[in-house]
C-alpha cells in the first residue's frame, strides 16, 4: 500500500515538474521581450526560485514523510494493534456471563471475522511485500 502511495506521489511529482518546466518556459519567453521592465524581470525571477524552491521543499517532506511510515509499519505495529483489539475482543467476551445470547453470539461472530480478517491481512502482506 505504501508503494501504491509512494508510485502516485512519484507520478504528480513529475508531472508538477513538466508544468513547473512549462511556466518557466513561458515565463522566459515574456522575460526577454523588449518591453520588459528590470522590475517585472526581477518578479518574475523571484517568482520561477520560489516556486522551485517549493516544489523541492514538497519532495523532500513527502520522502521523509513516506520514510516515516516505512519505519512506522516495518516495526510491526499493525501486529501489536492486531494484539491489542484481540484482548479487547476476549476482554469483553469474559464479561459475557451477564450478556444477551443474542449479543454473546454477535460479539463472538465479530471476533471471528476480524480474526479471519487479520489473518488474511497478514497473508497477504507476507505475500506482497
Amino acid at each position: 500500500m505504501l508503494d501504491f502511495h509512494r508510485a502516485t506521489f512519484e507520478n504528480f511529482f513529475s508531472m508538477t515538474a513538466v508544468l513547473q518546466c512549462q511556466a518557466e518556459n513561458i515565463f522566459n519567453f515574456f522575460r526577454y521581450s523588449p518591453g520588459m521592465s528590470g522590475e517585472l524581470r526581477a518578479f518574475m525571477d523571484k517568482r520561477i526560485g520560489s516556486y522551485k524552491k517549493e516544489i523541492d521543499d514538497l519532495k523532500k517532506v513527502m520522502n521523509e514523510e513516506c520514510a516515516k511510515a516505512e519505519k512506522f509499519f516495518d516495526n510491526n505495529t499493525g501486529v501489536l494493534f492486531q494484539d491489542q483489539t484481540e484482548k479487547i475482543f476476549n476482554s469483553f467476551l469474559n464479561q459475557s456471563k451477564g450478556m444477551p445470547h443474542d449479543l454473546k453470539k454477535s460479539m463472538e461472530n465479530l471476533s471471528a471475522v476480524y480474526k479471519t480478517g487479520c489473518d488474511e491481512f497478514k497473508k497477504y502482506v507476507e505475500k506482497n511485500c
